[in-house]
């Protein structure tokens, strides 16, 4: 099985239909994004969503009233999407890769969510191809938004999981080959600002420290979860803060 049969195979899992509601650590990844979707993207935005899983973040911005496109490349994915009761309120619903989205015109959105892909694309080549799709579509003074895996929470995670594999853990730190993710190097990110001119309006460690205390998190009440809830807003845009947490969130406009 090559490596995009067995992408294929993870995602038609269902698993990410679930993923970001399945518990309150969980939880603060999706709570973290919609709370800077809510705060950056203007009202009655055109809105492409080229990595959308299951839809959550296509539904959640429809039901606000954005005009969203949802597109994943999982076959089961955009099923679960068209099968969603309120997949009316979408502008359209796509099979496709994000490395081509010619089905789309160049400036056609005034937002581009990629909330995905960037976790699997192994060589340069590819993560600047994906890049450049997107803000092809994206109008200019759009704003682009670009989910990230870190490269150091993926080796503790890993130690933590198996610390006898020191070996395994000291290749993904070099490359950030995670078997079917990949995870960015410190400063990759900021590349990436530079490379494609983009503006940095925000870039934020969506999940903090939920994974190493995932466990802790889960046992909260409600009363204890908004209150470590509301500390993680408060320091998730921290650079320390960001540089451990498992995934993070570039907000940027297209210059």
């Amino acid at each position: 099985m090559n490596f995009s049969e067995r992408l294929q195979e993870y995602y038609n899992s269902g698993y990410e239909k679930t993923r970001l509601i399945s518990d309150n650590a969980h939880r603060i990844e999706f709570l973290t994004t919609v709370r800077y979707l809510d705060e950056i993207l203007p009202n009655n935005s055109k809105v492409l969503d080229c990595c959308a899983g299951g839809g959550i973040y296509s539904y959640y911005l429809a039901e606000k009233g954005f005009k969203v496109t949802a597109a994943d490349l999982s076959d089961d994915n955009v099923e679960i999407i068209k099968a969603n009761k309120n997949c009316d309120l979408l502008q359209g619903v796509y099979h496709l890769n994000v490395l081509d989205m010619s089905v789309f015109e160049s400036e056609s959105f005034d937002a581009v969510l990629c909330m995905g892909a960037f976790y699997h694309l192994k060589s340069k080549e590819e993560r600047r191809q994906c890049i450049a799709e997107c803000l092809r579509v994206l109008k200019k003074g759009g704003i682009f938004i670009l989910a990230y895996i870190n490269r150091n929470p993926c080796v503790l995670y890993q130690f933590w999981q198996q610390p006898k594999n020191i070996a395994m853990q000291t290749e993904l730190i070099k490359t950030g080959d995670n078997n079917l993710f990949y995870a960015v190097d410190f400063d990759e990110i900021e590349k990436v600002v530079e490379e494609f001119n983009l503006i940095k309006i925000k870039n934020i460690g969506v999940d903090g420290s939920a994974y190493p205390l995932q466990k802790k998190i889960n046992s909260l009440n409600k009363k204890q979860f908004n209150e470590f809830l509301n500390y993680h807003f408060s320091v998730c845009e921290e650079p320390s803060i960001i540089g451990n947490s498992m995934h993070g969130l570039l907000i940027a406009g297209k210059d």
